[in-house]
């Protein structure tokens, strides 16, 4: 076909009709556009170019970029090579045919991966994990023997195809990883693997993608292999688990082994130990642990503790303030120990209405405190998988992986083929699931105001596997208060590289309806006790330098667990302000003697300090007491608060008898054991009187923090003591106008031009110059400065806000400047 011409002119069809040119061209353009390939260039966020660029079969659950474009390039339909899985790889091979094997490892590991999800997701690997029916008159009816056999038949060789992709997953994203460190034994490559290296080439997308697919595809085949050795119907398939002796310098006392977590093998605690093979379909596996009882004590078939693991991919944490992580190589986990202690509000609720203990805690001795010393019930781990071999084809082609998992807090890097890789972590995953199965905050409460049939003693909880190197941090909380009280403040020093390399955490949760007298004792004899069992010759740098953080009534017990005093020296005094006969005040001396006896009565009153402690920071602690426990709705809240005879009869039943007499409970000394811990907090209360000038031995380094709900009195304190002050940005402030903030015009000078509104100040750390008419109005609502302030403290803070303080974020800040400061001397 030719054109003649154009305008007017006509072009002559074998019909003999005519069309104009014009509409011929439109005509033939129509006809030739499918024909012709388009681009047009648009805009978009940069957002989501960065997320196109980014994602992969991980994140989006759809290929990457850099796939896709191989696929196409090589003209492989996705869809289509997903089902010829095995003839798409030979095609896709034969299309590169650049000498760079390295993007290629990429490009395998993921479709490898992509086709391992295809398969988990598939009816017929499915079916390993159906329940059998239930009803066989329904549609659910078993399968006939020969359909039976048949889809087994299918199951199997799904799963087989579903775990040799998962391996191939991890092996081609391992070789593409560790490229440097591996022997490039391709055909036509350069065989100077230092090449790479040399170049100190940029992590690109491409590198973040491979290593999220050997994250995401170690991470399936270690919670399926643990998941597999205790349950056949899972995607791993044709498992057979052999659990390997482990040979221990074993201790006579496997408590205390468990307690102080020594390395129970001749080597370092960061060494790895084989406990267990794994064999897979034609796969060896190797599993490896750390050389610590906490764990290997665990690794048998009889305890299946290690078989409950749980993914930090799979948690969602929420509640915390941030989550604590260690960005590097591998997959955190939280292995949940099957003999961890729980406490619950239905198990208190149960045993005070039936009256008695559970079946559980009748089998436990309390009264002993090693009984009440609970290591960590939650183990944080960091899986790997090596592949065996030294060269790409060896470990791509290579039958035998080891798995290794490492406990983070001990190991902070990797040896991979000589070189050495930051090691991942979560240390906020053991802490949250710990919290979030433990209802402490409703229990902590419910302790206070429940008549419990036995008294509830303390327990010391470890927060991690004990450190011997590693200095021991006491938490200890307040009035109808829970160690989750310290949620926040634990999260940012596990967030906190230098403090979590430098402390462990030891939590203290105890009933505040006990005198607190009693309180003190309990608590010393079980903090002593997990240092005697944990470092009995006191030789440990765990054992010195220990710090105490404390809020209100857990402030008081701490500043008695670090004073030497003898309390019995100034029991006549309180007995001298009573009108009781001198026969009723000889019947109460005498009921104490005979019911703790005259050295147990000598070691409740006769105070001796921690020996291990040498700092102490006090929040908001009513050393003086306070008129709060005497005002009307606290007094009516106290009749409700029981004091638990049973834990008094424990000793004997003497104190018992004279509990039930009433009046001689509100003499002076008999209400050092027969008032509750909130009674006690009165600053009328002859607990207050008997101990509210005690001193701390002279080699105690102590600070406090103080809160003042009234905001224009810390602003007067900045303004005396400027240097001192921190203001207030966790919050806008409220202008005039009502608005949020204040909008500043700077286009000009007029008088249009507004200032920001002036912030608030949150903190100031004051010196011994208080003006005694602000101290006097000083007070957090609850406990006035004067009941809190201790003369020869290394600081003083004055924190904006009321008596619960230690949630505060600049209370944590003080905190952890404190722990920093005793760290550098």
């Amino acid at each position: 076909m030719t054109f003649a011409g154009f305008g007017k002119q006509t072009i002559m069809h074998t019909n003999k009709k005519t069309l104009p040119i014009t509409s011929f061209m439109l005509l033939a353009a129509a006809v030739l556009l499918p024909a012709c390939s388009t681009v047009t260039v648009d805009k978009q966020a940069s957002a989501k170019t960065i997320s196109a660029q980014r994602g992969n079969i991980v994140t989006d659950n759809a290929l990457s970029s850099d796939t896709a474009s191989a696929l196409l390039s090589a003209g492989l339909n996705e869809q289509a090579c997903m089902q010829q899985f095995d003839l798409c790889l030979t095609q896709l091979s034969d299309s590169m045919l650049n000498k760079h094997y390295r993007p290629a490892l990429a490009i395998f590991a993921e479709l490898h991966y992509a086709k391992a999800r295809q398969l988990s997701d598939s009816k017929n690997c499915r079916n390993a994990l159906a329940r059998p029916p239930l009803d066989p008159y329904y549609a659910n009816a078993p399968l006939s023997d020969d359909d039976a056999k048949t889809q087994q038949k299918e199951t199997d060789l799904c799963l087989t195809d579903y775990q040799a992709r998962l391996f191939d997953a991890v092996k081609y994203s391992y070789t593409y990883l560790f490229y440097d460190s591996l022997t490039h034994d391709f055909e036509g490559t350069e065989q100077n693997t230092n090449s790479h290296r040399a170049q100190n080439r940029i992590p690109n997308d491409n590198d973040i993608q491979t290593q999220d697919i050997y994250n995401a595809a170690s991470n399936d085949v270690i919670t399926q292999i643990y998941q597999s050795t205790e349950n056949a119907n899972k995607l791993m398939g044709d498992t057979t688990v052999e659990y390997l002796p482990i040979t221990s310098t074993k201790r006579d006392n496997t408590d205390e082994a468990a307690i102080a977590n020594r390395s129970p093998l001749k080597s370092k605690a960061t060494d790895q130990v084989k406990v267990m093979k794994v064999t897979v379909d034609n796969y060896n596996l190797d599993i490896y642990l750390p050389n610590e009882n906490n764990y290997l004590q665990n690794a048998h078939k009889q305890t299946s503790a290690l078989a409950d693991l749980s993914s930090t991919y799979e948690l969602r944490l929420s509640g915390l303030n941030s989550v604590s992580k260690r960005p590097g190589l591998g997959i955190s986990l939280v292995a949940s120990l099957d003999d961890r202690y729980t406490t619950t509000i239905r198990q208190l609720l149960v045993a005070s209405l039936s009256g008695r203990l559970t079946n559980e805690d009748k089998n436990t001795d309390d009264s002993e405190p090693s009984s009440r010393i609970y290591p960590t019930g939650h183990l944080l781990l960091t899986g790997l998988i090596k592949p065996d071999g030294n060269s790409v084809l060896d470990a791509l082609s290579s039958r035998k992986l080891d798995i290794h998992l490492y406990n983070p807090y001990q190991t902070e890097s990797v040896n991979i083929l000589n070189d050495n890789y930051p090691l991942a972590a979560n240390f906020s995953a053991g802490y949250g699931l710990w919290l979030s199965e433990n209802q402490l905050d409703g229990v902590g409460y419910l302790n206070l105001i429940t008549r419990q049939p036995d008294a509830q003693l303390p327990k010391l909880f470890m927060l991690e596997p004990y450190d011997p190197d590693k200095r021991v941090l006491v938490m200890l909380h307040g009035l109808a208060s829970s160690p989750a009280t310290w949620v926040n403040l634990t999260n940012d020093i596990l967030n906190d590289d230098k403090l979590r390399d430098n402390y462990q955490v030891w939590q203290i949760f105890y009933p505040t309806n006990l005198p607190i007298l009693e309180n003190r004792y309990q608590i010393q004899q079980l903090i002593n006790s997990t240092y005697q069992q944990t470092d009995p010759n006191g030789q440990n740098r765990a054992s010195q330098n220990s710090v105490i953080i404390s809020h209100s009534m857990g402030a008081i017990i701490a500043r008695m667990m670090l004073s030497d005093e003898n309390l019995i020296d100034d029991l006549d005094k309180l007995n001298d302000k009573d009108i009781l006969s001198s026969n009723e005040k000889q019947q109460i001396r005498n009921a104490l003697k005979t019911s703790f006896g005259e050295d147990e009565l000598k070691e409740r009153f006769e105070l001796q300090a921690l020996p291990q402690v040498d700092t102490a920071v006090f929040l908001s602690a009513p050393f003086r007491g306070t008129d709060y426990a005497d005002r009307w709705f606290t007094r009516a809240l106290r009749r409700i608060v029981y004091l638990p005879v049973g834990l008094v009869k424990t000793f004997t039943d003497n104190l018992a008898t004279i509990a039930t007499q009433g009046d001689l409970a509100q003499n002076p000394l008999g209400a050092l054991y027969l008032q509750n811990g909130a009674s006690q907090l009165s600053d009328k209360s002859s607990f207050i009187e008997l101990t509210k000038d005690i001193t701390m031995n002279e080699r105690i380094t102590y600070h406090s923090i103080i809160a003042n709900n009234d905001a224009d009195i810390t602003k007067g304190l900045a303004q005396t003591q400027p240097n001192g002050a921190k203001i207030d940005l966790s919050q806008a402030v409220e202008d005039n106008s009502g608005n949020e903030t204040a909008s500043v015009d700077v286009s000009d000078n007029t008088e249009t031009s507004q200032l920001p509104p002036e912030p608030l100040v949150a903190a100031v750390t004051v010196n011994d110059d208080i003006s005694q008419a602000l101290t006097e109005r000083l007070s957090d609502g609850i406990v006035p400065y004067n009941s809190a302030h201790l003369d020869g403290a290394a600081s003083e803070t004055i924190i904006n806000g009321g008596h619960s303080i230690q949630t505060n974020p600049q209370t944590i800040l003080t905190l952890r400047r404190i722990l920093h400061k005793q760290l550098q001397e």
